[in-house]
């Protein structure tokens, strides 16, 4: 039973264009909002236990999985924040697929925290809303960057250094991408932690952390002068530095090799790997289009066709 009184809160998705795992590492990371893959939350005032409903989850929030610890955390540390002392029920509607490298969580966190102010009446600065977020990704993926909770929360592409405040990318021309889910999630924790007892055995100064950091950084400059073929260059051999590091599944190569099969300027994984997405760069509007047919064909169970346009992000689909 309710009392009436409810707050809302939004996110989206996000999609790493370049730099995964090394952010990590203190190395730069491009991030790109991908606003037409949107989440909601709406947290509302009720009788009886706290409550959770949410694709994954219907009941009461203490007896929620493990799976959702994390968002579990955080709504434990909204309501106190906000000094909530009533039992609360929140509902959750996502349109982005769990596990596939594309904000999920982080969107989720963000959309539930805003709706429990929204609910409170009580302002959300900026940097309350990504230490609220940073509670539940820590418990999800271990060391989180902190890229996917500025790119979920925004609408302009990103420049992310780790522990330095984000910079908005310079955009001359449009970008036009194509994001596309294989069949099987990763497990970004999993695969942090894998990277993470490699990078130690290689140390600091060598193997694939330190080249994907250097082919990132080449890559501002390629992005703000609107140098594409240049910039999927680099994707591809961020590419191969990720499969390197064991991200990539054998599904993932082959839509890398679909699209670059038909020409697309760059492709690459994106996010954590051990399944999950993969982004591609498309040389024009029309490409873009042929693309995702193709990815289609080659296996993807979904696609979305991006274009990024100046300070923002607009879709067509």
């Amino acid at each position: 039973m309710t009392h009436g009184k409810s707050g809302r809160g939004d996110a989206h998705g996000k999609a790493i264009l370049m730099g995964e795992h090394a952010v990590v590492y203190g190395f730069p990371a491009v991030a790109v909002p991908l606003p037409e893959i949107k989440v909601s939350a709406e947290a509302t005032s009720r009788e009886g236990d706290d409550w959770l409903d949410c694709t994954y989850y219907r009941g009461p929030l203490q007896n929620a999985p493990s799976e959702l610890a994390g968002l579990r955390l955080l709504i434990v540390e909204g309501l106190e924040r906000i000094k909530w002392r009533r039992p609360i029920g929140i509902t959750i509607r996502s349109d982005i697929p769990a596990g596939y490298g594309l904000g999920s969580s982080a969107a989720v966190a963000a959309a539930v925290a805003r709706a429990l102010y929204h609910l409170a009446g009580a302002p959300l600065p900026r940097e309350t809303l990504l230490e609220l977020v940073a509670v539940s990704e820590t418990m999800c993926h271990g060391e989180p960057s902190g890229v996917d909770a500025q790119a979920t929360t925004g609408l302009d592409p990103l420049w992310f250094v780790r522990g330095r405040s984000p910079e908005i990318v310079a955009i001359p021309t449009p970008m036009y991408l194509v994001v596309a889910a294989s069949s099987q999630p990763g497990n970004t924790r999993h695969t942090v932690q894998q990277v993470r007892a490699l990078q130690e055995r290689l140390g600091s100064g060598t193997g694939p952390i330190d080249r994907i950091g250097a082919l990132t950084a080449a890559s501002r400059p390629a992005i703000e002068h609107g140098d594409y073929p240049y910039l999927g260059a680099l994707m591809i051999e961020v590419h191969r530095e990720l499969a390197a590091l064991n991200a990539a599944t054998s599904e993932v190569e082959q839509l890398v090799a679909a699209a670059l099969r038909h020409e697309a300027l760059g492709a690459k994984l994106t996010g954590g790997g051990g399944g999950g997405s993969m982004v591609v760069l498309a040389k024009d509007i029309q490409q873009q289009r042929q693309l995702a047919d193709v990815l289609m064909s080659a296996g993807a169970t979904r696609v979305w066709t991006p274009i990024v346009r100046g300070t923002g992000l607009s879709a067509i689909n």
